[in-house]
């Protein structure tokens, strides 16, 4: 009865991974609370602009999308900075650039996607 525990323990640890996995590709600004300074609007508006970018045919370095939440006073920009293959899919390079309205420096992140098999864009890691 003790190993059986274990292994449904072990499974559901597993299982908590790989959602939270998941989740960091929808979301990679995914933090808890406020960490990141962005609220949850803030990030759809990011990822939106991010959809954008990922969505043009064909895509170019320079190639980039501005968001703004009125309401936060939170904004960005989201630019492709380089071209690449990994794994025989076509990636690229996005740059986040954040503009806080609250007395924080801005902060940009970076994240590379690649187009799968599918044709949908993922974060590769």
């Amino acid at each position: 009865m003790l190993r059986y525990g274990r292994i449904c323990m072990a499974a559901a640890v597993l299982l908590l991974v790989g959602l939270a996995s998941s989740f960091a590709q929808i979301n990679p600004f995914r933090t808890s609370g406020q960490a990141n300074g962005l609220n949850k609007a803030d990030i759809g508006l990011l990822s939106e602009a991010a959809g954008h970018v990922n969505a043009k045919d064909p895509i170019h370095t320079g190639d980039s999308e501005d968001w703004s939440n009125p309401e936060s006073g939170n904004s960005g920009k989201v630019t492709v900075t380089r071209l690449f293959r990994s794994a025989g899919m076509a990636c690229h390079g996005l740059l986040y650039d954040l503009a806080y309205k609250a007395k924080r420096p801005a902060r940009t992140y970076t994240a590379n996607w690649c187009k799968t098999k599918s044709g949908e864009w993922k974060i590769k890691s």
